[in-house]
């Protein structure tokens, strides 16, 4: 069916139509059904599980990796070069409107609705000399499980 003036004109001054503009801009441009991890501005800030970030990213290599563009390079270079050694693409995504918590999203190109998709520290336990485990250590497991 061909497109009428009033159609024509409107997304020529507003733009086209998007499916789920809210969810969009919070995930940095994908859905959140394709999202396979993400991580929060002040856990980029902190560089919280790049252990487990580059996990992620060998057990899932066509994913792609988007970069909150409101986060200065110095702090998002690390994650980029992390990128590279794994021969991932990678998107830094600017917005005006910077208003979305999330720093850090790897993303898939399909639909996956992975239900906990945020990163979460591999408990280290230790053991002393004798084979006993730490209580310190311990309550650190229990508390990120």
């Amino acid at each position: 069916m061909p497109e009428s003036i009033d159609d024509y004109i409107d997304r020529g001054i507003h733009g086209a139509k998007e499916i789920n503009p809210a969810e969009r801009k919070k995930y940095l441009g994908t859905f959140r059904e394709r999202v396979e991890i993400q991580m929060s501005k002040q856990e980029v800030f902190q560089k919280y599980c790049t252990k487990e970030l580059e996990q992620e990213m060998k057990d899932h290599p066509k994913a792609k990796l988007l970069l909150n563009g409101s986060i200065s390079y110095e702090i998002l270079r690390s994650y980029i070069m992390l990128a590279e050694k794994h021969k991932m693409p990678f998107s830094i995504v600017a917005r005006e409107d910077d208003d979305t918590p999330i720093g850090l999203v790897l993303a898939e190109d399909h639909e996956i609705n992975r239900e906990d998709t945020h990163l979460h520290e591999t408990p280290v336990i230790t053991e002393d000399t004798t084979g006993k485990v730490s209580l310190l250590d311990k309550i650190k497991a229990i508390f990120q499980e």
